[in-house]
């Protein structure tokens, strides 16, 4: 019987000291003790819906002995997605975002047509699904009012555009139009960008209330086009011009929602 006993000590003393193991460490490893540690910034996975305001303008090089003035106003539209932030520390983490993004410009530009002083209205209006990748860090938290930095890059799909182009030649006796309407198909559907921010969050229950600016700088310039076509008898002649280099870019204002 004293055999017995010896024999089965061991496994005793060796499952008592694992439940005492499991005891100790609990309190640390549960995640809503966690969470209760950790008010500000973020130790856990969260998702979000942001949207808001996007003002969209091109930008180009303009060379010295250009023959023709240009000047450039923005596109007002619209920006809106999902996004979800991935923890690495309590400040950084990282930052996967899907938007549908409005961009484009409105150019008015003074040519000679004909050898005549002519003004050219050009509207480009391109819409985008955009898959921003981007880091993010907390630079103030656990004040109740949290300040972040987001950097990064940003893949765009081209997925609606239009190019329109209206102008009138007048000799002083006759006034002929200039038109242009179509889509942009020869345009590359593909935009990478540049893009960074910063932003506010506000405690809103137990989720966080955001206010966040954006900037998207496309890496690479895209060739758009500057033909026209001119009413010639019954027909409609094209003018047909060099496409011009410009980069997208966009300041976006938006408000969301982190759970």
């Amino acid at each position: 019987m004293a055999g017995f006993i010896l024999e089965k000590s061991p496994r005793a003393i060796s499952t008592f000291a694992a439940i005492i193991m499991a005891l100790f460490i609990q309190p640390f490893t549960h995640p809503c003790q966690a969470q209760e540690n950790d008010p500000g910034g973020f130790t856990q996975l969260s998702w979000g819906f942001k949207g808001g305001l996007a003002l969209a303008q091109h930008q180009g090089t303009t060379p010295r002995d250009m023959e023709y003035t240009v000047s450039s106003s923005m596109r007002r539209g619209v920006t809106a997605g999902v996004f979800l932030v991935l923890p690495v520390t309590k400040r950084f983490g990282i930052q996967q975002e899907v938007l549908y993004v409005q961009k484009g410009s409105r150019q008015t530009i003074g040519a000679e047509i004909f050898d005549l002083p002519t003004v050219l209205e050009v509207t480009y209006d391109m819409d985008y699904i955009e898959i921003p990748l981007m880091m993010r860090y907390h630079w103030l938290i656990d004040r109740g009012v949290d300040i972040y930095s987001l950097g990064g890059f940003a893949f765009a799909l081209k997925v609606k555009d239009r190019y329109k182009l209206a102008a009138e030649v007048d000799d002083g006796v006759d006034v002929v139009p200039i038109r242009a309407d179509s889509d942009m198909s020869e345009v590359d559907m593909f935009d990478f960008a540049f893009t960074y921010g910063v932003g506010l969050e506000f405690p809103l229950g137990n989720n966080r209330f955001l206010v966040e600016y954006r900037f998207d700088l496309s890496i690479e310039a895209l060739s758009l086009p500057t033909y026209a076509y001119v009413p010639f008898g019954d027909e409609q002649l094209l003018v047909d011009n060099e496409p011009v280099p410009l980069r997208n870019q966009c300041h976006m204002l938006m408000l969301g929602i982190r759970f």
